[in-house]
């Protein structure tokens, strides 16, 4: 995946927020993965969270989405 623009980073949050609650969790990263069969960043799912997640709560926001992506 290369760079993406603020509008693709929206997007692709949105897509992978399934349950629409505005947080991406471990679960919804790896359905996104087996579905697009893809890596965040080069990344496995479980490391993209790991460096995403800020807070340690093991869940992405849409503000740690965007700040792992700018």
């Amino acid at each position: 995946m290369g760079e993406l623009t603020d509008a693709e980073v929206k997007d692709l949050f949105a897509e992978i927020d399934t349950d629409g609650d505005g947080v991406n969790r471990l679960r919804e990263l790896r359905e996104y993965g087996r579905t697009h069969d893809t890596t965040l960043q080069g990344m496995k799912l479980a490391d993209f969270v790991r460096g995403a997640d800020t807070d340690g709560d093991r869940r992405v926001t849409s503000d740690e989405f965007t700040s792992f992506f700018a």
